[in-house]
């Protein structure tokens, strides 16, 4: 081959490199104002969630209601005419899975949102990566207050903060009358320990006398020893700050070491509510199956329906019901791309809600403007309102 061809052919390979790689940065940057190019071009909002490991009941409660409402929406026209669906990622609720899902999402021009993750614990260390894409990451399960106080303008979350449900469990334990409790909360960093630090502010403040509170791993099967010193000095009610499965051995393990007072803890999940000891617990709930709201009714019945082997409809199914909902909504504002959703959710109010009767965000906190607590118990294992 002659040196001139050479020279051509290598030039022409530089060249075309060069516009491979303007085309790479140009995907990455212009992600933002994709998916609007025609007029019946799917929406896809990415789902970052535990489908295996520690916590993949959840993943698979969420997937459930997000499949639900993804039917709705696109038997009612989608959004605006754009069908809508859900691109899926194993995080395994693991801040290491997380991350890398985090960098797939990110990297894909089609996805406007992000649902997820499932813990506060592996969403905060994805947002950096989700931020950097100006795409929204909605951890509408995420009760840690860090996940939007240290978030930025692409992190919203339509759950509570963790703050927010042990300042009003200790107002209302101490509103039953009760003037001691013993407590337990799971020794986690993200969200047992900062739990446990709101529960004792507001009981100092209230005059709720702790009478013991062990730190305990929910990943334990042997709470005893910790529970024997946390019910030594006698109280007269028992706090669990943790979450369903690790309160389900927790509670178990309370009534056989033969203490009988009122226990406030559990979660509104298959393994608690089927636990014969968790019978008379109670928790606030902002979801409850058996409220008669129309809304409700029709949602419970229409999950019925495509899942006739679960009995429950729980606030997790709620919750990814209405993020999804809310999602579309925000959508339809603003626009579907990255930079419409964001928009959508800066401007939404009084979005229909199954959780909250309507939804709408404080733009500074990006979180639901007074949101309200109801007290359940459990009774056969369903949670039904107790009067206040």
């Amino acid at each position: 081959m002659s040196r001139p061809i050479r020279r051509t052919l290598l030039a022409s390979a530089v060249a075309s490199l060069a516009v491979m790689t303007l085309a790479g940065c140009s995907l990455a940057a212009d992600a933002s104002s994709s998916s609007d190019s025609s007029a019946n071009s799917t929406v896809y909002f990415g789902v970052s969630a535990a489908e295996t490991g520690q916590y993949a009941q959840y993943g698979e409660q969420f997937k459930q209601a997000f499949d639900l409402a993804v039917e709705q929406v696109n038997a009612n026209g989608g959004i605006d005419g754009h069908p809508v669906a859900l691109k899926y990622e194993d995080s395994q609720s693991d801040p290491k899975q997380s991350v890398t899902v985090a960098q797939k999402f990110v990297a894909d021009p089609d996805v406007i949102l992000v649902f997820g993750d499932y813990s506060s614990a592996a969403s905060i260390p994805a947002s950096p990566i989700y931020t950097s894409g100006k795409l929204l990451q909605y951890g509408f399960n995420n009760s840690n207050a860090d996940f939007t106080d240290k978030g930025t303008d692409y992190q919203w979350s339509s759950s509570t903060t963790t703050a927010d449900e042990y300042v009003w469990e200790a107002d209302y334990i101490k509103d039953q009358g009760v003037d001691s409790i013993g407590v337990t909360y799971l020794n986690t960093s993200d969200w047992g320990i900062p739990a446990y630090d709101a529960f004792k502010a507001e009981a100092d403040k209230i005059g709720l006398k702790i009478t013991d509170a062990e730190a305990v791993d929910p990943t334990s099967d042997d709470y005893r020893p910790s529970l024997t010193k946390a019910v030594a000095g006698d109280p007269e009610a028992f706090a669990h700050l943790g979450y369903g499965p690790d309160s389900a051995k927790l509670v178990t393990q309370l009534r056989a070491i033969g203490y009988k007072g009122t226990f406030y803890g559990g979660q509104d999940e298959q393994s608690f509510d089927e636990t014969p000891d968790a019978e008379g617990s109670v928790i606030p709930a902002q979801f409850v199956a058996s409220n008669p709201d129309e809304a409700v009714q029709a949602f419970v019945t229409a999950f019925q329906a495509k899942y006739p082997d679960d009995k429950d409809v729980t606030s997790f199914e709620a919750g990814a019901y209405d993020a999804l909902n809310i999602a579309v909504a925000a959508a339809k504002a603003g626009g579907t791309t990255r930079a419409g959703i964001l928009k959508g959710f800066q401007e939404i109010k009084d979005v229909p809600s199954v959780v909250y009767g309507s939804v709408t965000f404080d733009p500074q906190t990006r979180r639901i403007l007074n949101p309200q607590f109801t007290p359940t118990i459990l009774k056969d294992g369903t949670w039904v309102t107790l009067d206040k």
